[in-house]
């Protein structure tokens, strides 16, 4: 690998451990207050982080309403951060932590779908055969040997195809104009936090009171600036410098951080079929990292 691949898997990595905790303090912090609530808030915490950043760094904070880049910033917001709130944090409700760390997993056929059809990046045998792997091990996770769908796992099943909507707006921001990751992750999680808001207002799931308590507080505030903020960052950084298909078959590994997490913090022991469905699953996409990150 060049130089520019390696700085991209090192920042996939760094997004791996981090966003190895999202599914199970997700699922944690929506046990404690009502899922919008904690999505706009979160998010618009990470916001806060992200701006900090960018005026410390004597940036122009007027790039995020400049005309060209406006709906595009929009469009990340609604797919990647409105949406797939709306669809994560009221999916992992109805399901167990380690079914969502599992389920989210099927990112990278999303990614190959559109990185093939939309970004022209080059699909080889290797992916398609890694891909139905990955297909394979998710399906052994939903039924469990029962053939029944659990509309928690539907949800989150969803969650994944939103963030690609996203990202596929993000890589069309960062191969065609000069804006930076930082300034599409702050985007993304202001105007996406602004939406959940909103909303929030609308249905009334007004919780502020829950605010004084410091614990929830400090889930709050850790969410949004590490998990959103951070994790935002480093992955648009990644797929900057290598293809998104590539990027999101590398970051997929972090359920095996998210499986462990459950066990102390939520208390879920796997079951036979979710470790089977998670080492099938990482299978396919240790086997997708090895591909080279190329264009048709």
């Amino acid at each position: 690998m060049d130089r520019k691949e390696k700085e991209g898997v090192l920042l996939v990595m760094i997004c791996v451990f981090i966003h190895g905790a999202q599914p199970i303090l997700g699922k944690y912090g929506v046990s404690l207050v009502q899922p919008l609530f904690f999505a706009s808030l979160t998010n618009l915490i990470a916001a806060a982080s992200l701006i900090l950043i960018i005026l410390l760094k004597r940036e122009s904070l007027f790039l995020l309403m400049e005309r060209r880049y406006f709906l595009s910033l929009m469009s990340i917001g609604f797919f990647g951060t409105t949406l797939s709130n709306i669809l994560f944090f009221y999916g992992v409700r109805l399901t167990s932590g380690i079914n969502s760390a599992i389920l989210l997993q099927v990112e990278p056929i999303y990614a190959l779908i559109i990185g093939y059809l939309l970004l022209q990046e080059r699909v080889t045998l290797r992916q398609m055969i890694s891909t139905l792997l990955i297909i394979f091990g998710t399906l052994l996770v939903i039924y469990q040997g029962t053939f029944k769908l659990n509309w928690g796992d539907t949800l989150v099943l969803l969650t994944p195809l939103c963030y690609q909507v996203g990202h596929l707006f993000s890589k069309q921001l960062l191969s065609q104009t000069e804006i930076s990751p930082l300034f599409i992750a702050a985007g993304r999680t202001l105007f996406g936090g602004i939406f959940l808001f909103m909303l929030n207002q609308l249905v009334g799931v007004n919780q502020f009171e829950h605010l004084k308590d410091l614990s929830i507080l400090g889930i709050l505030i850790f969410y949004g600036v590490v998990i959103y903020g951070l994790t935002y960052y480093t992955f648009y950084e990644s797929i900057k410098r290598i293809n998104l298909s590539k990027a999101t078959a590398i970051i997929s590994v972090y359920p095996a951080i998210s499986i462990i997490l459950a066990w102390f913090i939520l208390q879920e022991i796997p079951d036979f079929f979710q470790i089977s469905g998670f080492f099938i699953i990482l299978l396919g996409i240790i086997y997708l990292s090895y591909v080279k990150s190329e264009l048709r």
